[in-house]
């Protein structure tokens, strides 16, 4: 990420203001003048909130600060030395900002509604696809960029030639990144990896295991264990979903009425249990519910029908 002149002069004003709010010695006319500052240019307030930002991750605890002001409060300064190292560290934080983007810190949480799809660009220049009722909590700090994919699915495509670490964490897994682009799904059972580029490492903290994903990989697994080795598989049918598409390869119709759920609002009842056994072949399009019925009706022996309130009812033709 490359900044602007005028950003770069903004971001070292920002700095020796925060410099000079740490040190003890705000007295209020420069306090004044700080304030007229911040309201010049609303850009002054956007980079100044960065900075402090960065400053609150730091591993320089404000404690620290005010147990050094404490012993120096007759003089109401802090040592030059512990200045200058706070001045260093922030210089330091500023210089890995304008590697890594702004800002290093990122503490938010991601969310679609059903049906809906969202690209998220974070700000390491990382990119985020959510699938359908996805939640994602990032976690991104001075020493690391975290991401955990509470539920739903996701495709990251993860910036080069980063400093910091680049890690999610889902479904009781933790998955690191070497350059790479991935999807993650979490299952109510199982949870899928498919590696587009790259390769990933996954380990499962509740076990010790550890397994290597690559490209053109898939692999499943759950809190516990692995459940499958990594497997070739079809790159291009790893994250169709982007393009609103299902791709089902005799899968049980108990499979197939839960992928329903998640992309529409409505509640799916098999009437036969005995019905989820039945296996659906296909590649179907996600955001067209009854026309998906409609095939359905077509390929299996089912009638279906929708109650007053939308809810689908799968029941066994009679022959």
């Amino acid at each position: 990420m490359i900044e602007q002149p005028q950003s770069t002069t903004i971001r070292q004003q920002a700095i020796d203001w925060l410099v000079r709010k740490q040190s003890g010695a705000f007295a209020v006319a420069e306090r004044q003048r700080f304030e007229q500052w911040l309201a010049a240019d609303p850009l002054h307030r956007r980079i100044y909130e960065q900075v402090e930002r960065v400053w609150l991750g730091l591993p320089c605890p404000q404690a620290e600060l005010s147990a050094a002001r404490k012993k120096t409060s007759r003089l109401r300064l802090l040592p030059k030395s512990l200045v200058l190292a706070s001045a260093a560290s922030l210089l330091f934080a500023v210089g890995l900002g304008i590697r890594e983007g702004w800002p290093l810190v990122d503490g938010r949480v991601l969310q679609t509604a059903k049906g809906e799809l969202r690209q998220i660009t974070l700000s390491d220049g990382s990119l985020v696809d959510l699938n359908s009722d996805t939640e994602l909590a990032v976690h991104y700090g001075w020493l690391g960029r975290s991401l955990e994919l509470v539920r739903g699915e996701a495709l990251f495509s993860v910036a080069p030639a980063k400093l910091r670490p680049f890690e999610v964490s889902a479904g009781g897994g933790k998955l690191r990144d070497i350059g790479t682009r991935f999807n993650v799904a979490i299952g109510p059972s199982a949870n899928r990896i498919s590696v587009l580029e790259g390769a990933i490492v996954l380990n499962l903290p509740a076990t010790g295991e550890q397994r290597q994903t690559k490209s053109g990989q898939m692999m499943t697994y759950n809190a516990v264990t692995v459940l499958s080795e990594p497997v070739a598989a079809d790159v291009k049918t790893f994250a169709v979903w982007r393009n609103r598409k299902l791709i089902f390869r005799n899968t049980p119709l108990s499979e197939v009425v839960r992928e329903l759920e998640r992309y529409h609002p409505v509640h799916v009842r098999l009437i036969d249990p005995s019905l989820g056994g039945l296996t659906l072949g296909g590649v179907f399009d996600n955001n067209d519910l009854d026309r998906f019925l409609t095939t359905l009706e077509a390929v299996l022996p089912v009638d279906i029908k929708r109650d007053k309130n939308g809810d689908v009812m799968i029941k066994r033709r009679r022959s």
